[in-house]
């Protein structure tokens, strides 16, 4: 059991040790020295820093300390939990993590030992990360929490997860909650019809009639986008005329849907069958082949390349009015059009969530359905209408 040795070192008490350290993939024993306090009249004397002495050893002498904690936490990441996490997340949730959240905030932000990281760093990171909203560094929190956690569990850290008691800070008074758009049956129609008649503009009408057929399918199932890319033709089941939903495609990776409840069958509507009949009549496919294959290699459909040569083309052509106030907002909007509408038409938000595949209706209401504000009004004015009414009978 080492007691290392305190000496004075300019106008502090330091403390010098022996610990074992991980460097370069390898276990180093080195000398550290670490600063106990500043000489004054609380500690005027070797003996009476002692006590913050023992408290650095102790974990040192009941070997508590493992040498990978003395890594660097950015070190850890890359060398240790992107490694591991790699293999088992979804491709585009590594991706996020990785590229989104790692490289451009948290990297530099990180240049802490493991076992020196407390949970006033991680609220230190969250309160000073610049511009961003509430919903997402609850994601950078979900993050550095997944680190420590892995940490943990490799045997690496031992205690409590340092980010866990850490708080997001709470969300800015003009900032509105995300909810993203959801497209209209109306803003459908519109965006079928502009696309329809581009062919007339200069625009492509094999393409222009593939962009049609996939947001026709998003529209009537409320698939994914990496869902839809993911689509076999030996998914429909003719006698049950359902899909059957067992992949995704997130760039150019196969993998499962985004969780266990996402794997399931849908209903195939009437007008969904007469889509899937015509395309399969035009292209002629085997069993194997994705329903929206690329032209040269039959791998599934770069659905950003549709996009962008072929979509965002065909409505910058497309004629506009003055009060037209549509604006295109990407694929997920079909699926959340899909829940608003169906709860519009007095459909149960259980029922609606059992279509998107949620595994908890409360993320259908909170993310997915969007009730107008008209609706809303008319609401507020039907409730108003009956306070009256009752108010008057007594």
């Amino acid at each position: 059991m080492q007691r290392g040795r305190i000496f004075k070192q300019r106008k502090s008490w330091t403390l010098s040790y022996y610990d074992t350290v991980y460097r370069g993939g390898q276990k180093k024993r080195v000398r550290v020295s670490k600063k106990l306090a500043t000489i004054s009249k609380d500690y005027p004397t070797k003996a009476s820093v002692r006590v913050l002495a023992d408290s650095i050893l102790a974990p040192l002498n009941r070997k508590d300390l493992s040498p990978e904690s003395s890594m660097l936490v950015t070190d850890y990441i890359e060398q240790h939990y992107f490694p591991a996490v790699e293999k088992r997340l979804r491709p585009s949730t590594f991706s996020n993590y990785r590229d989104a959240i790692y490289k451009p905030h948290l990297k530099n932000r990180l240049k802490i030992r493991l076992r020196d990281f407390r949970t006033v760093h991680a609220q230190r990171i969250l309160r000073d990360l610049p511009g961003l909203s509430h919903r997402t560094l609850l994601h950078f929190k979900s993050f550095l929490s997944g680190v420590f956690r892995h940490a943990k569990q490799e045997g690496v850290l031992d205690g409590q997860n340092p980010v866990a008691d850490a708080t997001v800070p709470p969300r800015r008074p003009d900032e509105k909650p995300f909810r993203g758009v959801a497209y209209t049956i109306e803003d459908v129609d519109r965006l079928l019809e502009d696309l329809q008649n581009d062919g007339e503009r200069g625009g492509d009408p094999a393409k222009l009639l593939t962009a049609c057929e996939v947001i026709a399918l998003l529209s009537f199932t409320g698939l994914r986008q990496g869902e839809a890319r993911g689509l076999r033709w030996k998914d429909w089941n003719e006698p049950t005329q359902t899909l059957e939903i067992s992949r995704a495609v997130w760039g150019t990776k196969v993998g499962a849907t985004k969780n266990t409840a996402s794997a399931a069958s849908i209903p195939v509507l009437p007008l969904l069958r007469e889509l899937l009949e015509r395309r399969r009549d035009r292209v002629k496919p085997s069993l194997v082949d994705y329903v929206f294959a690329g032209e040269r290699r039959g791998e599934p459909l770069n659905f950003h390349n549709l996009e962008m040569r072929v979509i965002a083309p065909a409505l910058k052509r497309a004629i506009k009015y003055p009060d037209d106030d549509f604006r295109w907002s990407g694929f997920h909007g079909f699926r959340r059009g899909l829940a608003s509408n169906l709860f519009a038409l007095g459909v149960s938000p259980v029922i609606v969530a059992a279509m998107l595949r949620h595994s908890d209706v409360t993320t259908t209401l909170q993310w997915y359905i969007k009730t107008p504000e008209a609706d809303v009004r008319a609401a507020m004015d039907k409730l108003e209408e009956r306070i009256r009414h009752n108010g008057k009978s007594k």
